[in-house]
Formats: structure tokens, C-alpha cells, sequence
């Protein structure tokens, strides 16, 4: 986070905790995509997403009182979404996906690719689609440590804070996920290629 970022957080968390409703909904503006994504990453269906976004919120501004000034804002209210959503998945078990998003590899066609070629748009897109799949079918132990680590780009030992298990177990579920991924996406390209 750049510095001027995080002296802007920390002024509008001083602000919100004296009771500034308008410096948290600033605050909330800013982080809601990540958070949302992060959810939707998490959950794998748009409703549930929505709903553990908004509870995260919900939570942090209850909870802002014993929010410490020093550590950024977002890693504080990711660790929040990141309970959120394992407390959902481990109560519910799995939820079937919403087909919210059937237009998905459309959407990802109109963006250009880097070669400018609109196949190749296409190709990145049904991966995409192909990859969140996959990723659907991990465990939740497996599912979180890879979507920290490779959406939320953080260190092992940020996730291993987050999740509040040893770097050692983060480094073996990320090591299991991506075999496990490595397999599902290897067995659909060979269905592809017998279709």
C-alpha cells in the first residue's frame, strides 16, 4: 500500500470512530470490490458474495472501536472477510454457483488481448472460466491458502496470520492445491481435445 494511502485510511478511521459515518462509507467505496471478489473467489456463487461483503462491513464497523491505527486497514478487514466466508462454506457445505455470470467468456472477449487478436481473448477467457472451476473444487483449506496467495498476492506468512495455522501447513495445502489444479485443468484440456 502506498504511504499516502495508508495516511488516508488511518485519517478516516480516526474520523469514523469518532462516529464520522460518511469516513467509513469512504472507507467501505474503497475496499468493497476487493472484498467482494474476494468473497465471490471464496464462495464461488455472486449471492453469497454480496451478502458476506456486506457483513464484513457490517462487522468491521462494530468492531472499528478496537481497530490498532498501525496495521493497514485492508489486511485487518480481509482477515474479517476471510472468516467470514470459511464460517459460510464450513455451515453450509457447498453451494451450487448462481449461473449469474453464463456471459463471462463473452465479457472477457471484448476486452483486448495483449497480441490483438480476439481468438486469443476467447482462449483466456474459457481458461479463466475453467480455473474458477476448478478452483470450486477444492477443499476450503485449499481453496483459501490458494486465493490468498495468488488473488490477494500475499506472503506465506500473511496467510499464515490470516488463517491462523504455521507456514509450514500453508506452504503444503498451496503445494496440494496447485496439484490438484494441475490435474483438473489437465483432464478437461484433454476433453477438449476429444470433443
Amino acid at each position: 500500500m502506498k504511504p499516502r494511502e495508508h495516511i488516508d485510511d488511518a485519517q478516516r478511521i480516526r474520523q469514523a470512530k469518532e462516529g464520522d459515518m460518511e469516513a467509513f462509507e469512504a472507507l467501505v467505496r474503497k475496499y468493497q470490490r476487493r472484498i467482494y471478489g474476494l468473497c465471490r473467489r471464496m464462495t464461488g456463487a455472486h449471492q453469497s458474495a454480496d451478502d458476506l461483503s456486506q457483513e464484513t462491513f457490517v462487522k468491521a464497523y462494530f468492531a472499528l472501536a478496537g481497530f490498532d491505527e498501525r496495521f493497514e486497514f485492508y489486511s485487518w478487514i480481509r482477515r474479517i472477510a476471510v472468516n467470514s466466508a470459511l464460517n459460510y462454506i464450513k455451515s453450509r457445505k457447498r453451494e451450487k454457483p448462481w449461473p449469474d455470470n453464463e456471459a463471462g467468456i463473452v465479457e472477457a472477449a471484448d476486452r483486448p488481448s495483449r497480441s490483438g487478436r480476439p481468438e486469443e481473448s476467447v482462449e483466456n477467457a474459457r481458461f479463466e472460466e475453467r480455473l474458477a472451476q476448478a478452483i470450486e473444487t477444492l477443499p476450503p483449506g485449499l481453496k483459501s491458502v490458494f486465493i490468498l496467495r495468488f488473488y490477494e498476492d500475499q506472503s506465506y506468512g500473511e496467510i499464515s496470520q490470516t488463517l491462523h495455522i504455521p507456514a509450514g501447513t500453508v506452504m503444503s495445502r498451496l503445494n496440494r492445491a496447485r496439484r490438484r489444479l494441475k490435474a483438473i485443468l489437465a483432464h478437461s484440456v484433454r476433453e477438449d481435445g476429444l470433443k
